[in-house]
């Protein structure tokens, strides 16, 4: 991957910037202006993943696609960088703190979605610059990770080499990818983002930030978490795909149970990938809930 650094400008990897923080780069891009909204994305996925809902809201908003470092992220971490569930937790407060967004609207999908839900029960100063919350289908409760992929986790734990292998492999073939995108979208993917999402796992180290990082899920972490979702004082907005086998509706209903201030809305048609399969509904709904 190509990197260039430019005297004037913060360091870049094609038309991302490079965000330095304690585990490592960060690959986010940040357009617009007004009241910040900011973007993660779950395994195997980008910012690129928000390119769809963006360009509507960037006229009114200040928004910013983060790069978690779940697979599909351009930049590996630093080696010896602590991939443990909290701590990727915690790089999202990171984020908010290091680019110093205030009352920034917060929107998470899958994995994303719970290691936001974790980062709640952090002690930590980027809370505070959270205005709001949006949370697509995600991760909840004990499904972290979804029952499904729980054998993967326990490969991830007991054999990391083995799962890098398995999961660069997997994506190696256009067979691997489509299976993978049918899971989770409805909507096919197009060139340009089937490249950006699924080109970074041939990395040896970027898959092994991933193996690490999935490695560290587990039920019992995120369930801890659930009284500071009970004392949450800001607004949350749950935007639900209707049609994810990974993380149904009735995930959303438990947790609009369990926030104190919680609106609900179906988003009929949609998988766990909301923002490809339903992008200008989505940013509906969070453009009426950040005003």
């Amino acid at each position: 991957m190509d990197v260039t650094t430019h005297s004037s400008t913060p360091r870049v990897v094609d038309d991302r910037q490079l965000l330095r923080t304690r585990l490592g780069p960060v690959g986010y891009r940040d357009v617009g202006s007004g009241r910040p909204i900011v973007f993660v994305a779950g395994a195997v996925a980008n910012g690129d993943l928000w390119n769809a809902v963006v360009p509507s809201l960037a006229p009114r908003f200040r928004c910013v696609m983060v790069d978690l470092p779940l697979g599909a992220h351009h930049v590996p971490l630093d080696a010896g960088a602590d991939r443990s569930a909290r701590s990727l937790a915690r790089l999202i407060l990171d984020v908010l703190v290091e680019l110093a967004l205030d009352d920034g609207v917060l929107v998470a999908n899958d994995t994303a979605g719970g290691l936001t839900l974790l980062a709640l029960g952090e002690q930590h100063e980027g809370l505070r610059r959270i205005g709001a919350l949006v949370l697509t289908n995600c991760d909840s409760f004990e499904h972290f990770p979804p029952k499904s992929l729980r054998p993967f986790a326990f490969l991830c734990r007991h054999a990391p080499r083995f799962a890098g292998f398995a999961f660069r492999r997997s994506l190696r073939s256009d067979r691997g990818r489509r299976r993978l995108a049918r899971s989770v979208a409805a909507t096919a993917l197009d060139e340009r983002l089937e490249h950006s999402l699924f080109d970074p796992s041939a990395n040896a180290a970027i898959s092994a930030d991933f193996v690490a990082a999935f490695a560290g899920f587990r039920p019992s972490i995120l369930l801890e978490a659930t009284p500071a979702l009970e004392q949450l004082a800001q607004p949350v907005l749950l935007a639900w795909g209707d049609a994810d086998t990974f993380f149904p509706v009735a995930h959303a209903q438990r947790l609009a149970a369990t926030f104190p201030k919680a609106t609900m809305t179906t988003i009929a048609g949609a998988k766990t990938w909301v923002p490809l399969d339903k992008p200008d509904e989505l940013a509906a709904a969070i453009a009426a809930f950040a005003a």
